[in-house]
């Protein structure tokens, strides 16, 4: 079965996040009275620090570099000109990705947030952002740059994964061609995986790791659909236990995604090494 390598540092795993940040991000998301910019952000916020805390084995020890993470942020600018921007750049000054180890010493803040029993302490790593175009194709070209480095210096490690998160189509192309070409790069243990998400502002039911275009109704959900990879094995487990029925042929997918399906999407694609 593939999809099954340990995470630890003799191998570690790669995880790309790609996220739209374009004008229509500003608007609010389904199920929530903020911004989907700023959902995505404090998910991804949420996210990069569970990696941490999945790195730390002796609270007395900086967190081990069990994951490498970049956030690869897409729009335009003024002038209309594509615009990729690494949301953890200042982290490493080497153009790879990050360590949990090195973004883990450089948080831009630390926020205090409110929780059940009083306010904690939070790391916030990226900012939400919203203007301009959808460049998707640059940004998944970045993302394939960086997958086909790893799999090159990590062959036997676990398959790079990348997530694409955004609310429309892509403003330079077709990003199927993209995904297909990201999805051939592959290590011993399996394919790179490709998720994709499409945020929505309207209430509308979501569509969670289908397992056909049946009853998506829209073009573009189905072209989504095509472009995600098929759900590895250890995920649908991992999305089963969470209470999400998952059938066999199910695509790493969501559409018309509201608050709670952004978090259970992060969950699952984002499952590995909960037990390193």
């Amino acid at each position: 079965m593939s999809h099954t390598q340990r995470v630890d540092r003799s191998n570690p795993a790669l995880i790309v996040l790609a996220v739209d940040q374009s004008e229509s991000m500003s608007d609010p998301l389904a199920g929530s009275t903020i911004s989907k910019a700023q959902a995505v952000a404090d998910h991804i916020n949420n996210l990069l620090y569970e990696l941490v805390l999945r790195s730390v084995k002796n609270p007395r020890e900086e967190p081990r570099p069990y994951f490498f993470v970049d956030v690869v942020g897409y729009s335009t600018d003024d002038s209309g000109q594509p615009v990729v921007r690494r949301e953890l750049a200042p982290v490493s000054p080497d153009g790879g990705p990050f360590s949990t180890t090195q973004y883990a010493a450089r948080p831009l803040r630390i926020d205090s947030q409110p929780g059940a029993g009083g306010a904690t302490n939070r790391p916030v790593w990226v900012e939400p952002r919203a203007s301009g175009g959808t460049p998707m194709c640059l940004a998944l070209d970045h993302a394939g740059r960086m997958a086909a480095d790893w799999v090159r210096e990590h062959p036997r490690g676990y398959p790079p994964i990348v997530i694409n998160m955004s609310d429309g189509e892509a403003t330079d192309g077709d990003p199927s061609v993209w995904c297909r070409r990201i999805q051939g790069l592959a290590t011993e243990d399996g394919h790179t995986l490709v998720f994709n998400i499409g945020l929505s502002d309207h209430p509308a039911q979501p569509a969670l790791f289908p397992s056909s275009v049946t009853g998506l109704g829209d073009p573009y959900a189905e072209r989504l659909f095509e472009m995600s990879s098929p759900l590895p094995a250890p995920m649908i487990q991992s999305a089963n236990g969470q209470g999400i029925a998952v059938a066999p042929g199910a695509r790493a997918f969501a559409f018309n995604a509201d608050i709670r399906t952004l978090a259970l999407f992060l969950n699952v694609g984002t499952s590995i090494g909960r037990a390193v």
